[in-house]
């Protein structure tokens, strides 16, 4: 199956996580706000990050997704950065919004707390991301 990661990142730190994601799955990475919704058509699972912005996913990775192609067995993987709290809602946001569209969400994962100046430690986010594969 073909993959591909498709991240926002408004400090950087979703940024980190996506190009530690795409270089485990070996997959191509996109930055939403420099490509188009049907890059999705040539994957059959994506990789979907953004950073949490006031419990909900940021406003740029929200309107991307509104405007994907349909996803009829496409698979999905959901990822976020967040600093203190709401990854539940906007992984629960995006997972509806992509589920009307046909996408299956098959893992959410998300990493707490980083910051853009430091090394963050991916190991157990990435040990999820392996399970899938």
């Amino acid at each position: 199956m073909k993959s591909c990661v498709l991240y926002f990142s408004r400090t950087g730190n979703t940024k980190k996580v996506a190009e530690a994601i795409a270089n485990q799955v070996k997959a191509p990475l996109f930055d939403i706000a420099t490509c188009e919704p049907s890059v999705v058509e040539a994957y059959d699972i994506i990789f979907l990050g953004t950073p949490v912005e006031g419990a909900s996913p940021a406003k740029e990775t929200a309107a991307f997704v509104e405007r994907i192609p349909q996803g009829k067995n496409k698979k999905t993987v959901l990822f976020c950065t967040y600093r203190l709290f709401g990854n539940e809602r906007t992984m629960k946001a995006l997972e509806k919004k992509l589920q009307e569209k046909g996408y299956e969400n098959i893992l959410k994962v998300s990493k707490k707390g980083m910051k853009p100046e430091q090394t963050a430690n991916l190991t157990e986010l990435l040990d999820q991301i392996k399970k899938i594969e």
